[in-house]
């Protein structure tokens, strides 16, 4: 069956021939690494077809091979196919996946290699070790082959180095002082990264033990009694941006400015004001509420027992938004458990970056009426959950271990 198929592929890649001229190959993706003798190769590919262009002793020939249903080729380099005599002979075919091979084989004994990505036939190339009279080398695109003079075997060796991997780019932004306190009081702003703009909201509410923290989970629990804070801020996404304020020394940026949007880059990594460095931005509230419809939120006059204390454009201090949040019987109560969710929007105000705080389409909205908008984010406030155990109710019995 395997024959079958190999000699059905042969019939669908019937060349054509040209003597004397040039034919290039737009589709080719990889190369016979060393074209010589007689031999085959086989590969995969999603393409329909795939093109393959062979030159040999300045006959060019070219055809098409037809995939099988699992997405492979493969040839058998025979006859007109085989190439003899001929050191500057290629073996171009493509699109096709890497990971296919091809094999050589010779008077005593058969080599194999893989089919090379012509995308790195640029690359730096090793120097094989000579080994005398006793191996003859044969070079190739990327690999040469080896002939042992005396029995006659051979083999094909990659000459292509791997490259490490390319040092991850700077990325344009503050850079930090080598000196104490090392402060980030200086930018990158050429030969660097830039990101597009974007920005990310940054919750931060009741942490453990009275304290407070970010909000990672996007849900906050709604208080029994009392009142719960949440405030919000603008910060950048950190792909890239550099300061463009000309208030400081000689037009330069300030260093106030070259912190701005960039959380724990200030003074000090853990100094005084190393998370309160945010955007400058206003922010818009509004409830999809389980009871009633989406209502946008006015301060002073809560939603869901959610209200906006600061929408940024305050004192206290300025850039930050505010929510608290009440008990509300609506939503938690013996006979009532809904989950209100806040839709936080952020407006940007001015901040002078490069790129631009990106809003609207730039940001990623497609309505005409968030045209003005840079991000944004929701908070679920859900019941707290219940105690685990009723009032009355004893959770363990006097004598959870009887003996008769």
């Amino acid at each position: 069956m395997k024959n079958y198929l190999m000699f059905a592929l042969i019939l669908c890649a019937i060349p054509a021939v040209a003597v004397g001229q040039t034919v290039s190959c737009d589709a080719c993706t990889h190369a016979v690494s060393v074209y010589m003798g007689e031999g085959g190769l086989i590969a995969m590919t999603d393409a329909d077809e795939v093109t393959y262009v062979a030159t040999c002793n300045g006959v060019t020939r070219s055809g098409e091979m037809m995939p099988n249903d699992d997405g492979m080729v493969s040839m058998l380099l025979m006859g007109d196919m085989a190439c003899h005599g001929d050191d500057d002979a290629s073996f171009e075919l493509g699109p096709v996946m890497d990971g296919g091979w091809y094999w050589l084989t010779m008077e005593t004994n058969s080599a194999v290699g893989g089919l090379v990505s012509m995308d790195i036939l640029d690359n730096d190339m090793v120097e094989i070790a000579d080994a005398g009279a006793g191996v003859m080398m044969t070079m190739g695109s990327g690999a040469v082959l080896l002939t042992e003079s005396a029995t006659g075997r051979v083999g094909i060796l990659p000459t292509i180095l791997p490259e490490p991997p390319a040092a991850p780019a700077a990325v344009c932004g503050p850079e930090q002082n080598s000196s104490w306190p090392y402060a980030w009081d200086d930018q990158v702003t050429s030969s660097c990264m830039l990101g597009g703009g974007r920005t990310k909201i940054r919750l931060v509410g009741p942490g453990a033990h009275g304290s407070t923290a970010m909000i990672t989970n996007g849900m906050v629990y709604r208080p029994n009694a009392g009142t719960v804070t949440v405030t919000a801020d603008l910060w950048v996404d950190e792909s890239g941006s550099y300061s463009t304020n000309t208030g400081g020394t000689d037009g330069a940026p300030t260093v106030e400015s070259i912190q701005m949007g960039w959380a724990g880059k200030t003074a000090s990594a853990t100094g005084s004001g190393s998370q309160t460095n945010w955007l400058d931005a206003t922010f818009i509230a509004s409830v999809n509420a389980t009871v009633g419809a989406p209502v946008t939120i006015t301060s002073g006059t809560p939603v869901a027992g959610i209200d906006v204390a600061d929408n940024g454009s305050g004192t206290t201090p300025s850039g930050q938004a505010s929510f608290t949040i009440v008990p509300d019987a609506n939503y938690c109560s013996s006979r009532a458990n809904h989950t209100a969710v806040l839709n936080i929007i952020a407006v940007p105000g001015t901040n002078a970056i490069h790129p631009p705080v990106a809003q609207g389409r730039a940001a990623g909205f497609t309505s005409s009426s968030l045209a003005t908008v840079t991000q944004i984010t929701q908070l679920r406030v859900v019941c707290p959950p219940a105690s685990s155990a009723n009032k009355g109710q004893d959770l363990v019995p006097d004598n959870p271990f009887p003996v008769e």
